[in-house]
């Protein structure tokens, strides 16, 4: 036995029958109509003449969403395809999985050469009501936008990392930028002078030391950095890197001064400084000290 339906059943759909259907198949000279007689949804005659509906849910009560063709209604998103149309023709509504509704461009479902929008229905290549409609579905450039009514293109993820030792690359797969090792980096000593942040400072009962600005030369002989207590010397620079080393006897201790760095940049690098102690009294409590280090070219 097949039932009638009650008139709870359409209260709760949160239609108005004395209210009129959509003229035209949803074209509009005006806001009326637009009207497609549910009572949670808000609708617009946009440029062009098309309506555009969008379905409210603060204006169910609580525990409800509002659903197009159905209206206020407790339960999940959905129980049936039905249930998930967005009126326009051209998307296919699903209830998936969850009763969760998926509304699906189709292009196939336009004329030839037309595109499905997500409101306007079939329109010509370019054209939009919304950013969605714009969507190519790829990751890596950047999302479109509608601008006018028409579709712009997206902006490119910046997956720079200012890394010269990682090639960086945005992955359509994963949809995320990818930094992948260079060995060797390739990166090149840059000779100048640089300010050091943090600044190099020490103090022990051997003496001090407040080293802000190195003086770095690099050439086929090898690399040398003035500016400490004595002069830095090392090996030629490999692949954007260098090391260097000196040594200088200060308050009865040797002291022993260490710098690396690796060139992320034409023009700064980011390495270490150390400061180690031979022949020294432990009453002058000096002891070893090591601190990351970014040289900036003036």
């Amino acid at each position: 036995m097949v039932l009638a339906p009650t008139d709870s059943a359409v209260m709760d759909s949160g239609q108005d029958s004395s209210v009129p259907p959509p003229a035209d198949g949803g074209r509009c000279t005006r806001q009326e109509d637009c009207n497609d007689n549910i009572a949670c949804t808000e609708e617009t005659c946009i440029v062009g003449g098309v309506c555009e509906r969008t379905a409210n849910d603060r204006m169910c009560p609580m525990g409800q969403r509002c659903f197009f063709g159905r209206g206020c209604a407790s339960g999940s998103s959905c129980m049936r395809n039905e249930d998930c149309d967005d009126r326009v023709a051209c998307t296919r509504d699903v209830c998936g999985a969850g009763g969760v509704c998926q509304n699906i461009r189709d292009d196939s479902r336009c004329s030839a050469g037309d595109r499905c929008s997500f409101t306007l229905d079939c329109v010509a290549p370019g054209r939009c009501g919304t950013d969605p409609d714009c969507d190519d579905g790829r990751f890596c450039n950047g999302p479109e936008r509608c601008t006018g009514g028409m579709c712009a293109p997206g902006t490119a993820p910046n997956c720079a990392d200012m890394d010269m030792c990682t090639a960086d690359v945005c992955n359509e797969m994963t949809r995320m930028c990818d930094h992948i090792t260079r060995n060797p980096c390739g990166g090149s000593v840059t000779p100048g002078t640089y300010t050091l942040m943090p600044a190099p400072s020490y103090t022990c009962g051997a003496g001090s030391l407040n080293v802000s600005q190195v003086m770095l030369e690099s050439t086929a002989s090898g690399v040398v950095v003035r500016g400490f207590p004595v002069e830095l010397r090392g090996a030629p620079a490999s692949d954007g890197m260098f090391t260097v080393r000196g040594e200088s006897s200060i308050g009865g201790c040797q002291w022993v001064f260490a710098m690396s760095g690796t060139f992320l940049m034409a023009n700064e690098f980011r390495g270490t400084w150390t400061v180690m102690f031979n022949f020294c009294d432990a009453s002058r409590m000096c002891f070893s000290q090591f601190r990351e280090v970014t040289g900036t070219r003036m």
